[in-house]
């Protein structure tokens, strides 16, 4: 028999975080709806594949009645709510697109679909909404960064950014309303698996780790493993830090929440406390690639004229070297208090993990290979 009185609502199951989430709720008991894009069939063959790669059997999840799959989307497709009451939303569905380019989205999918989706909450009279957000809300900030709403609107380098903030402060305005009870989550940039690697997602920091990966095999020259110099400004500093975060921990905090009131109705930076620096980072690189010679500059000399190798590396050079050349100070507390409660090991990125992350990624072949397994 179900527990009626417990079962999550789930967008964006079938996206990177959205999936490992879906495991941890229902390994924690509970009931979880998850609402999958049409076609329904294709889509709910891909999160078998999908879910059975982070050890879940879905076809038992279902016929247990602990997870149950309905057809919509966003911003105008949400289902008819027929499975029984609904004790929360856990919204994760997500338009990744950083640029507006004349498809409304990110626009229309992470702001009208999270209007549609309190409309949705209201008239079926949810009244707990878990909503995963960006720690880049913030924009372009200087000091620390509170677990707190931005009331003001920042500057952002991306429409990305703009579309979350936008999205938080209608959710803001839902959670003071009432009886509601609000809880967001705000990730810096997802990575692997802390202990396997495995990801689905290979943008961001795994499209640098590819370029160099390239770099590698267009200077070498020689055989595996022999040592390549390559001379190539780096634009940023070496002390500045870059936040990553591991997939698992994200969703393990989120998972946590939900089940436990007491979490509830806060902001969470799911970001690492003690990040590493460029300095750390451009090291590992070079010991993983078996590559020497960059080294930092300020930004604006990279601009202009650039070797054959800066050209190959800074392929997207304005979405890339904005990230690499700013250092986000993200206070904490209250993921940390959340992982103490829960039993979760707060992660450091560490040379190891860098690597473990790397030879997954390599693996995968970049994302090709876990493209095609999950096609």
């Amino acid at each position: 028999m179900s527990d009626y009185s417990s079962t999550t609502f789930l967008t964006g199951a079938t996206g990177f975080l959205g999936h490992f989430i879906l495991r941890d709720l229902l390994n924690r008991g509970r009931r979880v709806v998850a609402m999958l894009r049409p076609p329904m069939g294709e889509t709910a063959r891909r999160l078998a594949v999908m879910l059975g790669r982070i050890g879940v059997d879905m076809a038992e999840a279902i016929e247990r009645d602990r997870l149950v799959l309905v057809e919509g989307s966003l911003p105008d497709g949400l289902p008819r709510c027929e499975w029984g009451p609904t004790h929360e939303i856990v919204s994760c569905a997500a338009s990744l697109q950083l640029m507006s380019s004349g498809n409304q989205e990110p626009y229309r999918t992470n702001i009208d679909g999270v209007c549609r989706l309190i409309e949705w909450a209201d008239r079926h009279e949810v009244t707990r909404i878990h909503a995963v957000s960006t720690a880049y809300v913030c924009g372009w900030p200087s000091g620390e960064i509170p677990e707190a709403f931005h009331e003001i609107e920042p500057h952002f380098q991306t429409d990305y950014e703009r579309s979350k903030w936008v999205a938080e402060s209608f959710l803001a305005k839902w959670g003071r309303a009432n009886s509601n009870v609000l809880t967001v989550y705000r990730p810096s940039f997802l990575v692997g698996d802390t202990e396997t690697g495995y990801t689905m997602q290979f943008n961001g920091f795994y499209q640098l780790a590819r370029m160099i990966s390239l770099m590698k095999e267009q200077y070498c020259g020689t055989e595996d493993g022999e040592l390549t110099y390559v001379p190539l400004r780096l634009p940023g500093r070496a002390d500045d830090r870059q936040n990553f975060v591991p997939v698992d921990f994200a969703a393990g905090i989120v998972a946590a929440c939900v089940v436990n009131p007491e979490l509830q109705g806060r902001i969470y930076h799911l970001t690492d406390p003690t990040p590493p620096t460029n300095g750390q980072i451009k090291a590992w690189f070079e010991e993983y690639f078996c590559l020497h010679g960059g080294y930092f500059i300020d930004q604006e000399e990279v601009r202009g004229e650039r070797s054959s190798a800066e050209s190959l590396l800074w392929e997207q050079y304005d979405l890339i070297v904005p990230r690499i050349s700013r250092d986000f100070e993200f206070i904490s507390r209250n993921t940390a208090a959340a992982a103490a409660a829960s039993g979760l090991e707060v992660p450091t990125l560490t040379r190891e993990r860098m690597h473990a992350l790397l030879d997954y990624a390599a693996s995968a072949r970049w994302g090709q290979r876990a493209n095609r397994l999950i096609a």
